[in-house]
């Protein structure tokens, strides 16, 4: 078992040892691991097992493409809080040179499209976690507080984060959504390339009880995370890690209650459920740190 969502590659060691030396890969280091950046072979990326998202279905997300200190790439997801602030895993974060922030998309090419908006930002924008774990992949979340607000539109908009009077609502049984730019599966990844085209997926699944991810991942899993069925194959993967899992209460409008972390090495594409980054376990920091009132 170990990350799939963003894939550690150990710099130190050759690839074919290091993925079996360790039951679970992390980014444990910032001089010797380094995310690698997952994209589709057939240079569209998508949620596995997802749908193609239509435009401006999801205004409140946004692609992150990372790069570290070596050269190496990583795409990630995040969420718009704010015209300042987005929300984010911290693994995507950890150990990153800069970054380059892409709200607005459903569809991203490489090169960047005239009207495509990016913002740089570098690591003195951002807020991990003071207790992320980098080896357990604990308190996996983090800000980034953009250089220049956001100009909100139809396709630029916040997402809605847990009130307090529905923070601690048991989520089993919530038909979730989680969409992204990622890979179709763990055997869908390459590097980097001059030309791409990334296009936006979603997918739907049930969150169920932690003990069904206990069941998988052993002690790791704690309750400030959320555990979400693969069923169908309907799974995040490289490429999505840092992206919103969001609810409907009430049939309100999308509220963000999990942002993804990690997952099985068997595959996103294989049924195994996939934890996330419990957001209601975390909402006193982010008013701390934002100011915003949910």
């Amino acid at each position: 078992m170990g990350m799939f969502w963003t894939r550690i590659r150990n710099t130190s060691v050759p690839s074919s040892s290091s993925a079996s030396s360790s039951t679970f890969l992390s980014a444990a280091s910032t001089v010797v691991y380094r995310p690698q950046l997952i994209i589709d072979r057939a240079l569209v990326s998508k949620v596995a097992g997802g749908t193609i998202a239509k435009n401006e279905q999801f205004p409140h997300l946004v692609a992150i493409i990372l790069i570290f200190a070596d050269g190496s790439d990583t795409l990630c997801g995040g969420s718009i809080l704010a015209d300042r602030y987005i929300l984010t895993a911290a693994h995507c974060l950890y150990g990153m040179k800069e970054a380059t922030i892409i709200p607005g998309q459903t569809a991203i090419q490489i090169p960047f499209a005239a009207d495509t908006i990016t913002v740089p930002v570098k690591p003195s924008d951002t807020i991990l976690h003071p207790g992320y774990d980098p080896v357990d992949i604990l308190n996996d979340i983090a800000l980034i507080r953009l250089p220049k607000p956001l100009v909100f539109s139809s396709r630029v908009q916040p997402i809605r984060l847990p009130s307090w009077t529905n923070s601690h609502i048991d989520l089993t049984g919530y038909d979730s959504i989680v969409s992204g730019w990622g890979a179709q599966s763990n055997d869908d990844y390459t590097e980097l390339e001059d030309e791409m085209r990334l296009d936006l997926h979603y997918a739907t699944n049930t969150i169920v009880p932690n003990e069904v991810c206990y069941r998988v991942y052993g002690s790791i899993i704690r309750a400030q995370q959320i555990c979400v069925a693969g069923e169908g194959g309907r799974n995040p993967c490289q490429g999505d890690s840092g992206g919103p899992l969001t609810v409907k209460f009430d049939g309100h409008r999308l509220t963000q209650v999990g942002i993804v972390s990690y997952g099985s090495v068997l595959g996103c594409q294989n049924g195994v459920p996939g934890v996330y980054t419990r957001v209601s376990s975390y909402v006193e920091w982010i008013v701390y740190h934002t100011g915003i009132i949910t």
